[in-house]
C-alpha cells in the first residue's frame, strides 16, 4: 500500500487517508503483449484456445463463440494473492461476439442469455492439449502475464475539491488505457455498480461474488472491443468457486 499512501500524500488527501485505504483492495492485474508463437497450455488471450479432446467447442445455435482468453491456474497461483481457485488446470472464456451470426442481438449485453458465454474449467494435464482452430475473425494473440498490485475503486467524495484530487490519483495509480483487464478484487463499473447487476441474474447476494476476470476494451493489444469502449466482466458466486462450478458464471458487458 506504500504507492497508494505516497499518491495519497502527492495529491493532499491526508484527511481522509484512513477512508482511501479501509477502500483499497488487491488484484492481479493482466498484462497482455502480442507473440506470434505461444507454448501449448500457457495463459493468453485472443487466438486459439488449447483445448482437451474432452472438452467441444462452445457454439451458439451453431455458431461458435469467440475466444477470449485461457489461464494456467498454476501461474495464477504463483502470484501469491490468497483465493479459491484451483490450483491447477486451465480455465477458458468465450463469448458470442460476431455481429454477422444469427443470434448476435439476443445474446451481445444480454446477461440473461447464458449460452452466450462460456467459462470452462479442465484439471487434467497440459499434454492433453491441443489448439483448437474454429474461428475466422478472431483477437490478436497475446500471452498474459499477472501482476499482483493495490488499486482503490471510484468512490463518491462530497467534496469537490477533493473530489477532483482523488480523481487525479486514481488516473495516476491506475492509468486509462484500455487495458485496465484485472482478477479479483472491485470491478470498475462503466454503468452501474457490476456485482448489484450481476445479483439480478444470480441466485446469491453481491457481497458474496468474486471477479472472475474482468476484460477491457484493448484495441491496441488484442483487437478488441466490448460495445462502445465497454467492458465485459465475468462474475461467480463464492460458493461457485469452491464446488468448481464454473458454468454458474455470469457475464455482465457494460458500454459507454
Amino acid at each position: 500500500m506504500k504507492h497508494i499512501e505516497s499518491l495519497i500524500e502527492k495529491y493532499h488527501l491526508n484527511h481522509i487517508k484512513d477512508e482511501l485505504l479501509m477502500a483499497a483492495f488487491e488484484c492481479i492485474k493482466v498484462v497482455p503483449s502480442q507473440e506470434a508463437i505461444l507454448p501449448i497450455g500457457c495463459s493468453k488471450m485472443g487466438g486459439s484456445p488449447d483445448l482437451p479432446a474432452e472438452l467441444a467447442y462452445p457454439t451458439y445455435k451453431g455458431n461458435p463463440l469467440h475466444f477470449v482468453a485461457q489461464f494456467n491456474l498454476a501461474e495464477i497461483q504463483a502470484v501469491g494473492i490468497k483465493n479459491d481457485l484451483p490450483e491447477k488446470g486451465m480455465l477458458y472464456f468465450f463469448y458470442f461476439a460476431d455481429e454477422k451470426q444469427e443470434g448476435f442481438y439476443e445474446v451481445y449485453g444480454n446477461s440473461n442469455v447464458k449460452e452466450g458465454w462460456r467459462v470452462l474449467y479442465y484439471e487434467g494435464t497440459i499434454e492433453e492439449l491441443q489448439k483448437t482452430h474454429q474461428m475466422k475473425e478472431q483477437y490478436s494473440q497475446c500471452r498474459i502475464t499477472f501482476e499482483k498490485v493495490q488499486k482503490l475503486p471510484e468512490l463518491f467524495i462530497e467534496n469537490e475539491d477533493d473530489s477532483d484530487r482523488f480523481l487525479q490519483l486514481l488516473e495516476e495509480l491506475i492509468p486509462d488505457h484500455y487495458d485496465n483487464h484485472q482478477i479479483f478484487g472491485t470491478p470498475f463499473s462503466v454503468q452501474t455498480e457490476v456485482f448489484e447487476e450481476a445479483q439480478e441474474f444470480m441466485n446469491v447476494h453481491h457481497r458474496e461474488m468474486t471477479l472472475l476476470f474482468q476484460v477491457d476494451s484493448d484495441e491496441q493489444h488484442l483487437n478488441m472491443m466490448w460495445g462502445d469502449m465497454g467492458m465485459l466482466y465475468f462474475c461467480i458466486a463464492n460458493e461457485d468457486i469452491k464446488q468448481r462450478r464454473f458454468e454458474n458464471v455470469c457475464c455482465i458487458l457494460q458500454s459507454l
